[in-house]
């Protein structure tokens, strides 16, 4: 039998064609925007001082133009575009930029504020702050050069009108600005910027914690992502930076007067929003963002809370911060050793009764964390008494193990010590504690018989008990 193929009318046909061709286009946009894309951030652009170059530092546009990404967006100059502002410059500036196949956008630096870094900045974006969208994100150039390393009223009040009348879907806001502006808090007293940003300078300068940071936080519901260019400008100086503050996360790159010059990428995907510091050098290689900051406080020290000074000398350390270069040790009269590792060997004076054991850690170029404190007492000092140090630990035992009851209020670090009679440290075991009631079970063959005294630490809290074990 033949079959027969009903063929389809010139206009059924046309019509069905359009309908594939409409999906597959639908399709590839959906698939563009799911994609995301990204925005590269460089600051100090024009490179070193001393630079012969007009334009564009040389090994910035060496590593633009090796870039293949078509996922970019846009490239963002934060600041210190050229090193001299004039006509030259801008037009090399252009030229350099013109085949990226990319916008970019100009952010106001102290080396462009002049009449012509004015002109050009009025002529490519209306002005030297203005702001725009890329699909669902909002994007604001500010000039922290019009009012002295600071953002000037009518910016203040630009900021605002922004916000107000942003779109609902906007839930990402990303901001730029040249100095860093935020180094004015006694957080940041140790960062070193470059010298125009740093905490000395721009301490009575800056508006930033008056008045941005609480622009935006009274915006909870948004994200804002802050990017200053204000660093590798000068041999001594930091090529990074990186905090976070609520729902305000703060960013610096830069280039020119360093060995680990940068720019940033920041990859914008539908749910999430990720950063890499590219290398202007092929040998260097660039840490993880969130490297680029004052080191956290140390979590717990670890060793005992009671000494004789008749003992060698004593272990006590610290979990590593990842980001520490170094740590500082603070001893009591009675104490004595040094150290800049994560660990320290102390010995006591006879005389020692009590005393505060102190480590901050440090990160070079960044600074210095917060003080951890451990108090230590002698072995025969008596004015504690006993109910005070045993309160949230309590002991059990059997005839195999003794079993280490405590509480804690969410999951972290844990330390449990064992001392014989004399004082020397028999048993040692840091592990991971849960949120609630944990158990810790210690087999006696690893203690012995006798009194002993038990000491656990966790969240900044010790606790110690005495206990007699039998067999």
């Amino acid at each position: 039998m033949n079959h027969v193929i009903p063929k389809l009318s010139n206009y059924k046909l046309k019509r069905s064609l359009a309908l594939i061709v409409i999906l597959f286009i639908w399709i590839s946009i959906q698939g563009q925007v799911n994609s995301g894309y990204s925005i590269l951030v460089a600051g100090h652009a024009y490179g070193a001082h001393a630079g012969t170059n007009i334009g564009l530092h040389q090994p910035l546009m060496d590593k633009l133009h090796e870039r293949t990404d078509a996922s970019t967006a846009a490239l963002f100059l934060t600041g210190d575009i050229v090193n001299t502002s004039t006509t030259a410059s801008w037009a090399q500036v252009a030229k350099e930029l013109s085949d990226l196949g990319y916008p970019s956008y100009y952010v106001m630096g102290n080396h462009d504020s002049n009449s012509t870094g004015k002109a050009i900045f009025k002529e490519k974006h209306g002005g030297a702050y203005y702001s725009f969208t890329i699909e669902n994100e909002l994007f604001v150039v500010l000039n922290s050069t019009e009012s002295d390393r600071s953002i000037s009223p009518v910016q203040l009040q630009f900021l605002s009108d922004v916000l107000q009348n942003a779109a609902t879907s906007n839930q990402r806001v990303f901001i730029f600005f040249h100095e860093v502006i935020w180094n004015s808090h006694e957080k940041y007293r140790l960062v070193r910027s470059n010298s125009r940003s740093r905490y000395d300078l721009i301490k009575n300068a800056s508006n930033f914690w008056q008045k941005v940071y609480p622009a935006l936080r009274a915006y909870p519901q948004k994200n804002f992502y802050l990017f200053a260019g204000d660093v590798g400008g000068n041999p001594d100086a930091i090529a990074a930076f990186y905090d976070r503050w609520e729902n305000v996360t703060l960013f610096a790159s830069g280039m020119g007067e360093v060995r680990d010059e940068n720019f940033l990428e920041v990859s914008i995907l539908p749910d999430t929003v990720s950063f890499k510091l590219i290398p202007l050098k092929e040998e260097v290689k660039m840490k993880s963002i969130a490297w680029y900051n004052v080191p956290q406080k140390p979590q717990s020290i670890e060793g005992p809370v009671k000494v004789s000074s008749s003992e060698l000398p004593i272990k006590f350390e610290v979990f590593p911060v990842f980001n520490a270069t170094s740590y500082r040790w603070i001893l009591n009269d009675g104490m004595s050793g040094s150290s800049d590792s994560a660990a320290i060997d102390l010995q006591f004076d006879s005389n020692f009764q009590t005393g505060k054991l102190m480590v901050s850690a440090f990160n070079d170029g960044f600074g210095e964390s917060e003080p951890l404190t451990l108090n230590i007492q002698s072995s025969d000092y008596t004015a504690v008494g006993e109910n005070e140090v045993n309160q949230g630990l309590t002991v059990l035992q059997n005839q195999q193990s003794m079993q280490i009851v405590y509480h804690s209020e969410k999951i972290t670090n844990g330390w449990i010590r064992i001392n014989n009679l004399s004082g020397s440290l028999i048993y040692s075991d840091q592990f991971l504690l849960h949120e609630g009631m944990n158990t810790k079970v210690v087999d006696k063959d690893l203690t012995g018989k006798g009194l002993l005294l038990i000491e656990l630490s966790f969240e900044n809290k010790r606790f110690s008990q005495k206990m007699v074990l039998y067999e």
